[in-house]
């Protein structure tokens, strides 16, 4: 049967006969200020994209809205009016009008928890998804102060029942809070500004001048604390001189005894701005009242050697054979080395002698004991023409511990080159600690 509607208008009722599978719509058109109505049919089931305008939802007209029955929504059976006001179910079961995955596989609706429990619970797995509400409120807190106004306040928990599985959480406050009233609070003291100063005690020289203050700012009330801290407050004055006078230098005392117990040190002695102390506006005393002084102590490793004789070995070292004497065992006759066995600064010399119409090069050098490593101090040469003469070298030297010193000659000389005769004539070589590092 052809559906009929009727529409009443300002002017009159117009009447709008539709087919069997049609629905009659009324649409509402704004122009301006001016409103128009139009009236007409249209199909019931708008399941294909050709059935609606390109911005249109396949299944319902965006313009036209159809009146009385739903006929809107699509489905296997080409009419579904359940979608269009759709029903929660009474009990954890999937809308049997749904299509519940294919409605997930398309439109994902199980990601949207809160509709899809309306709808496909038991497929989406929500059947246990339970909504958190407010347990009954906590106890009020005591007071925020101990006097006067201050909060107090109270909580709930949301766990009654608490959300589960994706359910909501309950809406509202968790904390409440309401004003408490407490007796007046004790007031503490407190100090007013100082006065000003008063007059120095003395008239010329140095004195006293005082300041004073109260415990009036406020005064302390209702069992309120007492001002910490003094009353009054002394602070020194200077005038006018009573006399002007310098200060002068007392006479240097004794020496202190040496920072070193053996080798350099340091000693000091003082003087004090006593004689006499200067008045209160008269002139320190000028310069140091303290005067420092080097002092030597004997050294604190004895060290000193010296050795003559001619013993060329075949790495062209001469061993001085005969020691006159070796204190502390630092050189080597056999070897022509000696061993520093202390840190320090040493000063080692080497006279050699020659026969008429020769020459001798030598040097003196340090190194290590194999002498794969060595540095040079000092070289020189010596030579005469008519008579047999000597010459000498040396040197200042710092050596760390185990460090060599040896004499070196440049080429294998004999004794027809070396001039050395029993006790007159000696090729010399010696040296000593001068100062311990």
């Amino acid at each position: 049967m052809p559906q009929l509607s009727k529409y009443c208008w300002p002017t009159g009722v117009y009447t709008v006969h539709c087919s069997s599978n049609e629905s009659c719509y009324l649409q509402t058109l704004h122009s301006g200020n001016e409103v128009r109505y139009n009236m007409g049919c249209q199909n019931n089931q708008l399941c294909s994209s050709a059935a609606v305008d390109p911005n249109g939802i396949i299944g319902r007209s965006i313009q036209i809205r159809q009146q009385y029955s739903c006929h809107e929504c699509c489905s296997s059976n080409r009419c579904n009016d359940q979608l269009c006001a759709h029903r929660k179910p009474a009990s954890c079961i999937d809308d049997e009008t749904l299509d519940c995955a294919r409605l997930n596989s398309i439109l994902n609706v199980c990601a949207d928890v809160h509709h899809a429990r309306t709808i496909c619970p038991n497929f989406c797995g929500l059947c246990q998804l339970v909504d958190g509400n407010w347990a009954q409120w906590g106890a009020w807190t005591t007071c925020s102060v101990t006097c006067e106004n201050g909060t107090q306040s109270r909580t709930r928990d949301c766990t009654n029942p608490s959300p589960t599985n994706g359910g909501l959480n309950c809406t509202g406050p968790s904390v409440d809070s309401k004003m408490c009233l407490n007796q007046l609070c004790p007031v503490h003291g407190n100090w007013s500004d100082w006065s000003t100063w008063s007059c120095c005690s003395v008239t010329c020289d140095v004195g006293l001048r005082k300041r004073s203050r109260t415990c009036t700012y406020p005064k302390p009330d209702r069992n309120g604390d007492y001002c910490f801290g003094d009353s009054f407050e002394n602070a020194i004055c200077l005038t006018e001189p009573c006399s002007n006078r310098n200060g002068g230098w007392s006479t240097w005392e004794s020496w202190q005894a040496c920072s070193a117990t053996c080798g350099v040190g340091l000693k000091l002695t003082h003087r004090t701005c006593t004689n006499p102390s200067p008045s209160a506006y008269g002139n320190y005393c000028a310069g140091d009242y303290k005067d420092p002084a080097v002092c030597v102590n004997t050294p604190c490793n004895s060290v000193a050697f010296n050795a003559h004789g001619f013993n060329e070995l075949s790495n062209a070292v001469n061993a001085f054979s005969t020691v006159v004497f070796n204190e502390g065992n630092a050189y080597n006759t056999s070897t022509g080395h000696f061993t520093a066995p202390v840190n320090g600064i040493y000063y080692v010399t080497v006279q050699v002698c020659c026969t008429h119409n020769n020459g001798v090069y030598f040097c003196i050098e340090k190194g290590n004991a194999n002498m794969s490593v060595k540095a040079r101090l000092t070289a020189t040469y010596q030579s005469e023409a008519n008579s047999n003469s000597c010459t000498s070298a040396s040197s200042s030297v710092k050596l760390i511990k185990n460090e060599h010193v040896w004499v070196l000659l440049n080429g294998q000389y004999t004794t027809s080159n070396i001039y050395e005769s029993g006790q007159d004539v000696w090729m010399t070589f010696s040296g000593t600690l001068i100062q311990e590092l």
